[in-house]
């Protein structure tokens, strides 16, 4: 099977793979979806298939082409994340956390890079000052006219291409209007509505849709040796998203999943008072790192189970096994109804977090809606 390191999306890659085939790649690619559905993974894949010494065609994985890609340093590929100074994603070297020295972008950008190399499935979390800068993409236009070195075509991949700033964008918009003979681009995104219509417009989009809840146990138990029951539960969990169930897996998806549940009991337990303070607690770690958005992704996980409880009583379908008794009494407290609702608010929260409404006024917003449909139950 064509480009056999990515995870499902079969038919996106098969018709890349029949386009590269018949000769008519387009100039530009934006691959977009939900996080965690292999954007970046197949972007990877498409500039092996591009420049292997076996091809053009499916990568062999073995040519000094394929393993140069696969570590992100092949002389014809190029590419381009969203950072910034501030404190690093997992990974970065610590020193990189000082602010202002000249390089600690660079350094950052790096960091991101040998990430990505690494696992390109993997979590991926972006700090809010990370972004693409103009000086980014000159710099991409500048080498994009310069003939390959080893491949057939240069191949620039753009990381979360929404994280552009206008003066980026437009000049990419020039790249896109005029693309040298021998330029790939290729543009990953989890949020299309960060991008300039006439940027989409111009690239070939390929939609990457949620991946199926037996693939990702599948690949939690072949790629990361994850036992059964684990792979299980964390595909339940996972949304359609790798990274989210690898996310859940972490020491840090632990540490968040045990602070919202501790928001969840907050919101429905007899002390109000306390939900103020467990907001102070969770923006103060927002401060040091992104956890609001993987927070209320659990805190949905944890919905779902009170809705499973509710309306079905199958204990076997609960992901939050070890919290099961307290989610037994939060639903002594709540209506199915009440739940619905919840869940739609958490949904309604996390697109306002998207929007950079701030996180402690969200959270806050969103635990006193939570509090009042408890109340309302009651």
């Amino acid at each position: 099977m064509a480009f056999d390191h990515i995870i499902g999306q079969e038919i996106q890659r098969q018709r890349l793979m029949d386009a590269l085939m018949q000769g008519r790649l387009a100039h530009a690619y934006l691959l977009y979806g939900p996080s965690g559905t292999g954007a970046e993974a197949l972007a990877i894949e498409l500039a092996k298939a591009v420049n292997c010494a076996q091809g053009p065609g499916e990568p062999c994985q073995k040519c000094p082409s394929c393993r140069k890609i696969q570590m992100l340093q092949h002389p014809d590929l190029h590419v381009f994340l969203p950072s910034s100074s501030t404190k690093a994603a997992k990974g970065e070297n610590k020193n990189s956390e000082v602010k202002g020295r000249p390089d600690a972008r660079l350094e950052r950008r790096i960091a991101l890079i040998e990430s990505l190399a690494q696992d390109p499935c993997a979590p991926f979390i972006f700090n809010k000052n990370d972004y693409l800068s103009v000086d980014d993409i000159r710099g991409l236009r500048q080498d994009a006219f310069v003939k390959p070195f080893e491949g057939r075509r240069k191949v620039v991949i753009i990381v979360a291409a929404d994280r552009m700033n206008v003066a980026a964008s437009n000049a990419l918009l020039k790249t896109l209007e005029e693309p040298p003979g021998e330029l790939m681009l290729i543009l990953t995104t989890h949020r299309m509505h960060g991008l300039l219509p006439t940027i989409t417009s111009r690239c070939q989009p390929v939609h990457l849709g949620r991946l199926p809840e037996s693939v990702i146990q599948e690949a939690l138990i072949t790629r990361y040796q994850t036992d059964p029951d684990t792979a299980s539960a964390m595909a339940r969990q996972s949304d359609g998203r790798l990274n989210q169930a690898l996310q859940a897996m972490s020491e840090e998806g632990t540490a968040i999943r045990k602070e919202a549940f501790s928001l969840l009991e907050c919101i429905h337990g007899d002390h109000p008072l306390q939900i103020f303070e467990m907001i102070d607690h969770l923006t103060a770690m927002q401060r040091k790192t992104p956890v609001v958005e993987p927070l209320l992704d659990a805190l949905l996980s944890h919905y779902r189970d009170l809705f499973i409880l509710t309306t079905a009583s199958k204990e076997t379908m609960v992901i939050h096994i070890d919290r099961l008794e307290a989610m037994k009494d939060i639903i002594r407290k709540i209506t199915m109804e009440q739940i619905e609702v919840g869940i739609q608010d958490i949904e309604e929260i996390k697109q306002s977090i998207i929007k950079n409404v701030h996180p402690q006024l969200a959270l806050t917003v969103l635990a006193l809606r939570l509090r009042g449909r408890r109340a309302q139950a009651a």
